[in-house]
């Protein structure tokens, strides 16, 4: 019998695509990552023929258009945040701050990898607990990354594959390590600040900020069930959604007027200072938030909350739409 609590997930950044990292023989080259739920496997489409064969039944099928899809949740944690921000985004290596202390900058892509791939491949291995063998995924793209807000939980994490490959044979055991440095290092709701405008916003009662690269897989004739390439579908979207009590009208006026206004969130994890004096921290950053969509809507008695839906647009001054920082104490480049 196979147990959730017992499955490993870990991810490696490739060199060259086409190449993947071998488990068995790399599994330090793996970044463990602990996770709520996943689903990501190979997905197939299948072929089924048309002709009237004077029967019910329906004629012969084949193998139609392969891919790797799903979606992996992880409650956020210092190191999590590190593995799901590399696969989401370009980083930057990180700057020593103080000690073992490293400050990681996340920003969207401005270019794509190459011409076949839209973000840098990554390994995925997922292996059961019963099992001798795994699945090995590799020339990963990983095309959404939602990170959610919500009071009295946890802060959580979502990545969405937007394709990638299966090793046909799969892969044997390997000792990739879960990592139990993050245990006690999460980010619950009340280590979260947000200001808006400049100004404190302290009547948010969730909040989720995504970054969707819309990528999709494009197919040819090529001998080849597997995807030729992939490719951007539309322009990259930066979107926040929330819900908040309305104690002023600085967010209906913004929408009314077209005004556009910085959102910043940031996550300190005071559990455990990483040295003395210090945190892990996170600062989520769309310098330029448009709502377009404020609708208070009553219905009871009860205190009014409202739901709101924005667009992060590009900020001439500092030329992103969205930024990650991240501070934190992995000593190893992704």
């Amino acid at each position: 019998m196979s147990y959730g609590a017992q499955a490993k997930v870990g991810f490696a950044r490739q060199t060259n695509a086409g190449s993947y990292v071998i488990a068995t023989s790399n599994p330090g080259s793996f970044h463990a990552m602990g996770f709520v739920s996943h689903n990501i496997g190979l997905e197939k489409d299948e072929l089924i023929s048309q002709n009237l064969i004077g029967r019910f039944e329906q004629g012969a099928t084949y193998s139609g258009a392969s891919r790797v899809n799903g979606t992996i949740e992880f409650e956020a944690t210092p190191r999590n945040l590190l593995t799901a921000l590399g696969l989401a985004c370009q980083w930057v290596p990180a700057t020593v701050n103080s000690g073992s202390l490293r400050t990681w900058t996340f920003l969207p892509n401005t270019v794509d990898f190459d011409g076949t791939y839209v973000k840098a491949p990554w390994t995925m291995y997922s292996q059961f607990s019963d099992s001798n063998s795994a699945d090995l995924f590799f020339d990963m793209q990983f095309g959404q990354l939602d990170m959610v807000l919500s009071q009295g939980q946890f802060t959580r994490g979502r990545l969405q594959c937007a394709g990638g490959n299966r090793v046909s044979t799969g892969v044997g055991s390997a000792n990739v390590v879960a990592d139990a440095g993050d245990v006690g290092r999460l980010f619950p709701w009340n280590v979260c600040s947000i200001s808006y405008g400049g100004s404190a916003l302290a009547t948010m009662s969730d909040v989720t900020v995504s970054l969707n690269e819309n990528i999709d897989a494009l197919y040819t004739i090529n001998a080849s069930l597997a995807p030729f390439k992939y490719t951007r579908s539309g322009f990259r979207e930066v979107t926040v959604n929330g819900t908040f009590y309305m104690t002023d009208r600085s967010m209906l006026n913004n929408f009314v007027n077209e005004t556009q206004a910085r959102l910043l969130i940031t996550l300190i994890s005071t559990v455990a200072a990483v040295q003395s004096g210090y945190y892990n921290l996170l600062t989520i950053d769309v310098p330029q938030l448009k709502i377009t969509q404020f609708k208070p809507a009553v219905g009871g008695p009860g205190e009014v909350s409202i739901p709101f839906t924005g667009r992060g647009v590009i900020d001439p001054s500092s030329n992103y739409a969205l930024q990650f920082i991240l501070v934190n104490t992995r000593q190893v480049d992704l």
